[in-house]
């Protein structure tokens, strides 16, 4: 949907739209901000962290992330620890199993990726990512 005569600031505010609004960003947020989202977090970022602190990191509200939790630990993905000295602290781990399930995961959402890195290459690729990189750089972007 193309306007004759748009403003730079219409235009990436359609495009920004658009794209947020596509069918692949959608699976994108609700792998970041849900099960994967968790495990990814918990294998390759920091593991045995406080229930808050997922909280916070993923953008999620506290009653979606004990939902998430305890999906997870059903699955036997992840463990709640409680803490030694105090019992109503309790800490996340990834179980060796969870860890398997990201890396899969992981594995996953590249090929995802694979046909957009056909069609730009890998030149368009770097400065999408460094135009990203710019985009979340303004103050007014990031919550």
């Amino acid at each position: 949907m193309e306007m004759e005569n748009q403003n730079p600031g219409e235009e990436l505010y359609n495009l920004l739209a658009e794209l947020l609004n596509s069918k692949m960003n959608r699976t994108v947020l609700d792998s970041i901000r849900g099960e994967y989202g968790v495990l990814r977090y918990l294998c390759y970022i920091e593991d045995h962290v406080h229930a808050g602190k997922l909280t916070e990191q993923l953008h999620v509200v506290p009653g979606r992330m004990t939902d998430i939790l305890n999906s997870l630990e059903a699955k036997g993905l992840i463990q709640r620890v409680r803490g030694e000295s105090d019992r109503r602290h309790v800490n996340v781990c990834i179980t060796d199993e969870g860890r398997e399930h990201a890396v899969q995961m992981r594995q996953m959402i590249s090929k995802e990726y694979e046909g957009m890195f056909q069609i730009l290459g890998r030149k368009d690729i770097e400065e999408l990512i460094r135009l990203l990189k710019i985009v979340l750089s303004y103050p007014n972007v990031k919550g």
